[in-house]
């Protein structure tokens, strides 16, 4: 099976990449492919508790959880980037693993195909 990583990188408030990488990896089972989600930058705030993106009328974050439960979506994010952009309570519910910075090139390398979005 080939193994697909989308990476978000933008904001999930002011954006729509973010909920765009997870509802394009949730696609991706139906074509009978491994797919992950991997945050960078900005997008990292997505797995903060206190981001809300639904009270500036945008999709919540919220409805990915179902389904990263239920299909076991990997999702990643940069310890550095959670840092700099102060995320100190990550939510349970996205099943992140923390990756530093300097481990990124050998987690891409995991993967047969990297959508940036």
């Amino acid at each position: 099976m080939k193994k697909l990583l989308f990476v978000a990188y933008q904001s999930p408030v002011g954006s729509i990449w973010v909920n765009e990488a997870f509802r394009t990896a949730f696609g991706m089972y139906g074509e009978d492919l491994e797919p992950a989600v991997l945050l960078l930058d900005e997008a990292c705030v997505a797995v903060s508790k206190n981001t809300k993106p639904e009270l500036l009328g945008l999709l919540p974050l919220s409805i990915c959880h179902r389904y990263i439960k239920n299909y076991g979506t990997p999702v990643y994010v940069v310890k550095e980037d959670l840092e700099k952009f102060r995320v100190n309570e990550i939510d349970e519910n996205f099943g992140a693993t923390v990756v530093n910075k300097d481990q990124l090139s050998e987690l891409l390398q995991q993967f047969d195909h990297v959508i940036f979005m």
